[in-house]
C-alpha cells in the first residue's frame, strides 16, 4: 500500500469515527417510536406514492429504521444498505431500476416478494456537515419520471427530519442539564448544610426569599415560613446593625457591587448569633436578584473576644509580675552585703517568680496547684517534706505564697534546721474553720534538727519583710514565728480560696 492510499484510509477512518460519534450524540437509536418521525415518513410516502418509506439511521454494523412504512424489519445490516450510498455520496441517491444498476449486483434486497426495485434517498446531513443517514422511498417496480422538483422535496423533507432530530437532541440535552442542575443543588445544598451555611435567593421585586443549605440551624428552625421574605429577616436582625444590612444590600443594588455584612440576628428564643453574609446582584430571568450565602461566625466571634480578654489579663499580669520584678530587684540591692550575696538573693526569688509562673502556666495561666508549687519547692530542697490537702489559688496568692516559702527555705538552709545533715523542714497545711465560721488556710513551716545556738534575728532584713508584706497584704493573712531549739516554728494563716471561682 502507497503512501496516498493510507493517507486516504486514515482519514476516512478519523471520518467515520467522527460520524459515529455524532450520531452517538442524537441518542435516536434503538428508541421507542416517536409521532413526529413517522408523520414525516408517512407523508412523504403518500406524496411519492411510494409503498416503502423509512427514516434510516446507519451506525456501524447495521442500518436501523426509526420509522418504517411498509417495512416488518426494523434494522438490516450495512453491508447490503442501500442508504449507505448517501454517506458515500453525500448527495440524494435515485436508483430508478435498482435491478440493472452495478452498485447493488447481487443485493438481497433486489430478490423476494418485497425486492426493491425503485429507490431514492436523501442524506440527513448534521450541522457538523456528517451524513447519519436517510430519508427514503422504495418501490417494487421500476421508475423512471422522478424530476429534479420531487427529489427537491425529498431533500426538504430530510432536511426537516434533522431539524427534529436536533431538537430532540436540544431538549434532551436541555433535560440532562436540568437534571444535572438539580443534582448540582441537591449536592451544593447538602454540602452548605454540613458546613453550616445557608444560601440565599433574594427577588428584589417580591421581596421572597428562597432559602437553601443550613438557613434553619442558622435563622431559626422556622425560618422557613416566619423568615421567607426580606421584611420578615430584617426584623430578626439584632437593631443595632439593622441599617448596616440595609444599606449593603443597597450599595450591591445600585452599584452592582459585592454584597457582604457582618451582624446579629435575634432567634425567637432570644439566643443572639453572630453571622456574615456574602452575595452578587444579578438578573435571573430578567428579574432582579441579590444571591449568596450566610455563615454562622458567632463561635469565632466569641473565641476573639475571649481572645482579647485575655490579651488583656496577659498584659495586665505581666505588668504586675514586672513591677515585682523590680521591686525585688530594687530591694534586694539594698540589703545585699556583696555582689555575690546580691545575685544569690535575686537567683532564688527569680526562681520562686518563676516556679509558681510555670505552675501557672500548666493550668490556665489564671490559677494553680498549691500542692504542685510546695512539690516543686521540695524538689529543689530535698529534706523538706509537705502533707495537705491540694487548693486551687489565684494567680496572685500563687505569687506570694511561692516568695514566702523561698525566703523560709534560703534561711533555713542559710542559718536554720537546713545547714546541719541532720536538719529537716515538715511543711503542713489544713483548712479550718475560725471563730466567725468562715474557712482559713493553716500552714505550719516546722524546722527540726537544727544548730542548737541559732537565736530569733534582732532586726528584720528584706526577707522578712518581704515574708509579712506578702501574707498580711497580699493574701490578708496573719504570720507568727517561734524559734525554737531546733530551729524555726512558723505558722501562716489566711482565708481559703473559693474553689468554684478559681476552678
Amino acid at each position: 500500500m502507497d503512501a496516498g492510499n493510507q493517507m486516504a484510509n486514515e482519514s476516512k477512518l478519523s471520518r467515520e469515527t467522527e460520524r459515529l460519534a455524532t450520531l452517538d450524540g442524537y441518542r435516536a437509536l434503538d428508541k421507542v417510536p416517536e409521532g413526529a418521525f413517522y408523520r414525516i415518513t408517512t407523508l412523504v410516502a403518500d406524496i411519492f406514492s411510494a409503498p416503502m418509506a423509512a427514516v434510516s439511521l446507519i451506525d456501524a454494523q447495521r442500518e436501523w429504521f426509526k420509522s418504517p412504512v411498509g417495512l416488518t424489519e426494523t434494522s438490516a445490516d450495512r453491508q447490503v444498505s442501500m442508504c449507505a450510498q448517501a454517506i458515500e455520496d453525500r448527495k440524494p441517491v435515485v436508483m430508478e431500476d435498482a435491478s440493472i444498476d452495478p452498485r447493488f449486483a447481487g443485493n438481497p434486497l433486489l430478490s423476494g416478494d418485497s425486492s426493491v426495485r425503485f429507490y431514492a434517498g436523501a442524506p440527513l446531513i448534521a450541522p457538523n456537515g456528517v451524513v447519519l443517514g436517510a430519508l427514503w422511498i422504495a418501490d417494487t417496480v421500476p421508475r423512471f419520471r422522478i424530476t429534479k422538483n420531487q427529489l427537491n422535496q425529498l431533500t426538504s423533507m430530510a432536511d426537516i427530519v434533522m431539524s427534529e432530530m436536533e431538537l430532540s437532541r436540544e431538549i434532551g440535552l436541555r433535560k440532562q442539564a436540568q437534571k444535572n442542575a438539580a443534582i448540582a443543588r441537591s449536592n451544593l445544598d447538602l454540602t452548605l448544610a454540613l458546613s453550616d451555611i445557608a444560601s440565599f435567593r433574594i427577588d428584589l421585586e417580591t421581596g421572597l426569599i428562597e432559602w437553601g443549605g443550613a438557613y434553619m440551624k442558622i435563622w431559626g428552625k422556622d425560618a422557613g415560613e416566619m423568615v421567607s421574605e426580606v421584611e420578615t429577616a430584617m426584623a430578626r436582625v439584632h437593631p443595632e446593625d439593622r441599617e448596616s444590612v440595609q444599606e449593603a444590600m443597597s450599595v450591591a443594588i445600585e452599584q452592582n457591587e459585592k454584597y457582604e455584612a457582618r451582624f446579629r440576628i435575634v432567634l425567637p428564643s432570644g439566643e443572639i448569633r453572630w453571622v456574615e453574609g456574602y452575595g452578587d446582584y444579578l438578573e435571573a430571568n430578567g428579574r432582579p436578584t441579590l444571591t449568596g450565602v450566610n455563615k454562622d461566625i458567632t463561635d469565632s466571634v466569641d473565641q476573639q473576644e475571649q481572645l482579647k480578654l485575655h490579651t488583656r489579663e496577659l498584659h495586665h499580669r505581666l505588668r504586675n509580675l514586672f513591677a515585682t520584678l523590680q521591686s525585688i530587684m530594687t530591694l534586694t540591692k539594698n540589703s545585699a552585703t556583696s555582689i555575690d550575696d546580691y545575685i544569690e538573693r535575686i537567683n532564688n526569688r527569680l526562681r520562686a517568680l518563676n516556679r509558681a509562673q510555670q505552675i501557672l502556666l500548666d493550668t490556665n495561666f489564671v490559677t494553680g496547684s498549691f500542692a504542685a508549687l510546695v512539690r516543686d519547692l521540695c524538689s529543689t530542697y530535698p529534706r523538706v517534706s509537705w502533707s495537705g490537702p491540694d487548693i486551687i489559688l489565684a494567680e496572685n496568692a500563687m505569687v506570694s505564697i511561692s516568695l514566702v516559702l523561698n525566703e523560709l527555705a534560703t534561711n533555713a538552709a542559710k542559718y536554720g534546721a537546713l545547714t546541719t545533715d541532720s536538719g529537716r523542714v515538715k511543711i503542713s497545711w489544713t483548712i479550718e474553720e475560725d471563730g466567725e465560721g468562715l474557712d482559713i488556710v493553716k500552714l505550719q513551716w516546722l524546722e527540726s534538727g537544727g544548730p542548737q545556738s541559732v537565736p530569733a534575728p534582732v532586726t528584720s532584713g528584706f526577707g522578712s519583710s518581704l515574708i509579712d508584706h506578702s501574707i498580711t497584704r497580699n493574701l490578708r493573712g496573719e504570720i507568727t514565728r517561734d524559734w525554737e531549739e531546733e530551729g524555726l516554728n512558723c505558722t501562716i494563716t489566711f482565708p481559703a480560696p473559693d474553689q468554684e471561682e478559681t476552678s
